[in-house]
């Protein structure tokens, strides 16, 4: 039961990573089974219409009752980004002893959603709900760099830099620079720019449709977390980021590979 659970698994898996659809033979090929299991495979998921056929080419495809048990499944509770964020967010401070953050994008701005404190007498504390810019915070700018050159564009014309801080970024010309930085490395740094004596490392969050919808942070006092801290946190913020959005349903493009010469 359990193998033939997995086959049918197989099947349903090769079908929906399928551009369109496809032969008997293409879809045995892939997942590497005898012909003969993937056509009685096939015949149960086409009943239960999580597989569907083409009457005329006699190709197979995903049906629409995938759709609708997706669909459904994307509104259970387990799939909101809070529920999912908070052990993140724990494990997160346990190990680096900062505050860390949920950072959510609304109307051009970042809003702080979730918050795990640190346990130390010296922290950094943001309250939930408070908004912030996005060009001059870690999360803002770990957010930023997700947008298209179109995008940004638009945000940078509606949204004047101001200064907070003498290290406040005002150049669209530099903040563009560290853009590409983040966007190169997966995370995003804010050096004293929103506030003094604070730095913050942050990583974007993508939903299944490949959308930036928030951001983890880690900010702490610079006296404890200085900018070289926080960049060799980078990764592991990344990862936590990296982990939440797979739970959203997030599937990262498969990268280019560049032919050799």
């Amino acid at each position: 039961m359990v193998q033939s659970l997995d086959r049918a698994f197989d099947v349903l898996e090769a079908l929906a990573e399928a551009e369109d659809d496809i032969s008997l033979s293409q879809l045995t090929e892939r997942v590497g089974l005898p012909l003969g299991t993937v056509h009685r495979l096939l015949g149960s998921l086409v009943a239960r219409g999580y597989a569907a056929q083409d009457r005329d080419t006699r190709l197979y495809g995903p049906g629409p009752r995938l759709l609708q048990v997706a669909a459904r499944a994307a509104s259970n509770r387990r799939f909101h980004l809070d529920r999912i964020a908070r052990p993140v967010l724990q494990r997160l401070t346990e190990v680096t002893d900062e505050t860390s953050n949920l950072v959510i994008l609304h109307h051009n701005e970042g809003v702080y959603s979730e918050q795990v404190s640190s346990p130390r007498l010296v922290r950094m504390f943001t309250e939930v709900g408070q908004r912030a810019p996005l060009y001059c915070t870690g999360s803002g700018k770990a957010i930023l760099s997700t947008f298209t050159p179109e995008q940004l564009d638009a945000y940078l014309e509606h949204t004047p830099l101001q200064g907070f801080t003498p290290r406040t970024v005002v150049s669209a010309e530099r903040l563009r620079e560290e853009l590409e930085a983040a966007r190169a490395q997966g995370f995003a740094l804010d050096d004293e720019e929103r506030e003094l004596g604070v730095c913050c490392v942050a990583a974007p969050i993508f939903d299944r449709f490949g959308r930036c919808v928030a951001a983890i942070s880690i900010s702490g006092p610079t006296a404890r977390m200085p900018i070289e801290r926080a960049r060799a946190l980078g990764p592991l913020v990344r990862q936590a980021a990296d982990e939440c959005s797979a739970q959203l349903g997030y599937c990262p493009p498969t990268p280019v590979e560049t032919a050799e010469t």
